[in-house]
Formats: C-alpha cells, structure tokens, sequence
C-alpha cells in the first residue's frame, strides 16, 4: 500500500484493504478479478456526486431546499443527505448501485518504486432509481495499483474519480422530466397569481379601513405640550395640538395600531401623570454602517405614540373610547389586523 499511496497522495476518495494474493503477472483478467471483488465495497456506491447545475436543479424540482435539506420526495426515493463541499455536492442513499467497469490500460510504472497502473472507466447501472439520474454524474475514472512482492504481484489499492458527465436519460425519463417541470411551472406561475391576487385583495381592504364613517366622540385633553383635542372614529383617531408654530394636525389609523394601554408617570413636585400608549406597528429600518444598540432603541421608540395628562378623569374617558373602537375595528377588518 505504501506505494499506492506515494502515487495518489491527496488525490484518493476511497481505498480498500490490499489482497494478499501473489501473481506472476497483471493481465486484464486478473485485474478485473481484484477490481471486482473490491468495488462492491466503495462509497461511490452509496454516494453519487452532482452534475454541473444538478443542485439548482433539484430546487426547481422539489428535491431539496436551498440551503440542501432534502424534501419528503427526495427522502421517499431512499436518499438520506445532501453534502455540499466547495464546488462538489454529493447525494448520500441508503439504497446501493452496481457499478460496472471497462479497463482501458495497464501499464509499469516507475516513480521511484516499481508497480503496476490498471486504468478504467466506471459507470452507475441503469437500474439507478430514475429519478436520481436527472441530477448525478454518470460514473467516472478508476485508477488500481499492483507492487511487486516475494511471491509476485500483489494488489495494493484503488481510487475512483468522478467524471462531470450527466447520467444518460432514456427518451422517456427526458419526456417525463420535461412534463413534470412543465406543471411545475404552471403551478408556480397559479401560485404567483394567487398571490398577487391576495395582495391586491389586502390592500384594497386598508384603503378601506382608513375611511372613517363612525365617529365616537371628541376630547379635549390638558396634555404636557398643551391643549390637545382629538376626535375618535371607526378608523382611528385625529388630534390637532397647540404646538410653537401655531395648530398642529396628525391622524393615527387603526391599521398602523398594535397595541393599546394605559399607564402613569410620577412627576415634579409630588404631582401624578396619567398616559395612553399606542404601540403602532414596527418601522423598518434599512441597515446602516454605525448602527447600533442605541439606534435599535430610538427605532423601538419611535413605534410609542403617546398622551400624556395630569387629569386622570379626560384619560381614563378618552382611553375607554379608544379601546373600543379599535376592538370593533380590528373585529371588522380581523383579516387584515396584525
């Protein structure tokens, strides 16, 4: 073996234990007769390595996920992992495939010791499940080894390469691919459709939901920034504010609200603060160099509207309207409520 391995150092996939065989010589009958009786052991039987596209491929087709984790279907049809390692991914079975052989030369060599070099090309019987075959490599290279010994040739060990050659499909495994991939794609294209549809559905029912038809009430709330009045409908709420430039305006729609509560605050001088907090729904923010903590924390800040007063009696009122009328809306517009 160590010959062998002076030979194939880093290149070998799978070797097997050396026979302790003599013979006067290597012809092609011998070395089919050792090659045969160690194939039956590689790995190359349980592990078939992809075709150049083969892991896209099996995506489109429902094999495996993109990040290689195989699907019910491939797990039905006896494979049991993917393995992808750099540019090569290999398809692991608990089902075996025969391997047939055809030696192409032999040859004595000398590399600083003597031995001689069976070359052969292998392939994959067709019997492999025809499914498998849209996606593996056909077979590939062999490469055997015999060194002298004191009673003649002895084998000392074997290598199987991939090729990049696809397996061969017949005409009806090339139809049925091709028929399966076609209703693959209307399913996809119906799928796509639907939801298209579904979005367009959704949004009409927002535009909806932001038209006020009911209203419930108005307040007048003594707030920290000011006089504050705010007018409660079955689509939220509008306030306008005595602000520094003189009245200001903004609506808050119950489709942007996720939450709301009630809460209070100590405040200068012994007095008590009462508050209503919406919760609106989160802003999504577009990644930044530099961001942090802090700017996650001004992000979750800006999602907190809130009214603040000293006078409990207009908050408590203000907040049992707002309540309400957010519980009727979201019973309303459930489909669409987060």
């Amino acid at each position: 073996m160590i010959y062998f391995l002076a030979l194939f150092m880093g290149l070998s996939l799978f070797w097997t234990p050396a026979s302790l065989a003599g013979y006067k010589d290597v012809d092609t009958k011998i070395a089919e007769q050792e090659i045969y009786s160690h194939i039956v052991k590689e790995e190359a039987r349980f592990t078939f390595r992809l075709q150049k596209g083969g892991f896209e491929k099996g995506i489109a087709q429902g094999m495996w996920d993109a990040d290689g984790h195989l699907t019910d279907r491939a797990t039905a049809s006896k494979l049991k992992s993917l393995k992808r390692a750099g540019t090569k991914d290999f398809l692991i079975s608990s089902q075996n495939a025969d391997i047939r052989f055809k030696i192409t030369e032999i040859k004595e060599m000398n590399l600083g010791v003597k031995f001689k070099q069976v070359q052969f090309m292998w392939q994959y019987q067709s019997e492999v499940p025809s499914l498998w075959k849209r996606f593996i490599v056909s077979g590939g290279q062999g490469f055997a080894a015999f060194v002298p010994d004191n009673d003649g040739w002895r084998y000392d060990g074997m290598e199987l390469r991939y090729s990049e050659e696809p397996f061969p499909l017949t005409r009806a495994e090339i139809d049925e691919e091709q028929k399966e991939m076609q209703q693959i794609e209307l399913a996809r294209a119906k799928e796509e459709e639907t939801k298209r549809r579904l979005q367009t559905e959704r949004q009409k029912r927002i535009e909806e939901s932001k038209k006020a038809g009911k209203n419930y009430g108005t307040f007048n709330l003594a707030t920290r920034g000011g006089q504050e009045g705010c007018i409660v409908s079955d689509a939220g709420v509008t306030c306008q504010k005595d602000g520094d430039s003189g009245k200001q305006s903004y609506s808050i729609l119950f489709v942007d609200v996720k939450d709301i509560r009630k809460t209070s605050y100590p405040g200068p001088a012994s007095k008590q603060y009462y508050a209503i907090e919406l919760t609106l729904r989160e802003i999504k923010k577009a990644p930044a160099a530099g961001i942090g903590q802090q700017d996650s924390m001004i992000s979750s800040w800006k999602n907190i509207t809130q009214w603040i007063s000293e006078n409990k009696n207009e908050i408590d009122k203000f907040f049992d309207v707002l309540t309400q009328a957010h519980r009727e809306w979201r019973k309303r517009f459930s489909d669409i409520a987060e």
